[in-house]
């Protein structure tokens, strides 16, 4: 009986599969407010890409300082710094809209060890489809403890890439959203500088300023 042929323990070049890379977690600061100097787990991928803390505390001055009788959505959640930010400062309650599996478990984490998650919700969420089907009706059942005719503070900082991408998907669902803003309501974006918000949305009136390498724009209702 012929033996089987012995099978190689040679690996075939090119036929495993490459190991995705590590990315060391770190640390980000709450600036200010209720849990000021409270840090919050980032998972370091840097396609997250966290706003720099100087240039968060110098928009949250723009917005005001003080957020007290608001409701915060931030759009493209990431680590849900500025969510628990907006919080921290006052703001009665916040929502994080964020695709990424990973990133929703350690905003979560993050959370549970504020104890916030009762006035903050996470929800794992294509953005983008979600303001193609925008309802407040259905903002206000996702968190009813949140008074949604208060002014909203709206934060829309996804990965640079989508304002050219999915420009227009991404500047209808805004301008679908920005209509059923409350009076006094404040719409946070941040692009990179080769991308101009105040030209794509232009029936809003922007205060747009360059923190290297970001722009903010922020309208008010």
């Amino acid at each position: 009986m012929a033996k089987s042929p012995k099978r190689s323990s040679q690996r075939v070049k090119g036929s495993r599969r490459p190991t995705p890379p590590k990315h060391a977690s770190t640390k980000l600061r709450i600036v200010s407010g209720e849990f000021r100097g409270r840090k919050v787990t980032y998972h370091g991928d840097p396609a997250t890409r966290p706003m720099k803390e100087r240039t968060r505390e110098a928009v949250f001055s723009l917005l005001g300082g003080k957020l007290a009788d608001t409701c915060t959505l931030d759009l493209f959640g990431g680590t849900g710094v500025l969510a628990l930010e907006a919080v921290s400062r006052g703001s009665q309650a916040a929502i994080i809209l964020e695709f990424m599996h990973k990133a929703v478990n350690i905003i979560v984490d993050n959370l549970e060890e504020l104890g916030l998650k009762d006035r903050i919700r996470v929800q794992n969420v294509d953005t983008l489809r979600w303001l193609k089907n925008f309802s407040a009706t259905d903002l206000a059942r996702s968190l009813p403890d949140c008074d949604w005719s208060k002014p909203w503070i709206v934060f829309v900082c996804p990965p640079y890439r989508l304002w050219t991408a999915e420009c227009e998907k991404l500047t209808n669902g805004l301008s679908l959203l920005m209509e059923s803003c409350p009076a006094g309501s404040q719409i946070v974006c941040e692009t990179d500088k080769s991308f101009d918000v105040t030209q794509a949305l232009p029936d809003w009136e922007w205060d747009a300023r360059f923190y290297d390498p970001a722009t903010i724009a922020i309208t008010r209702t």
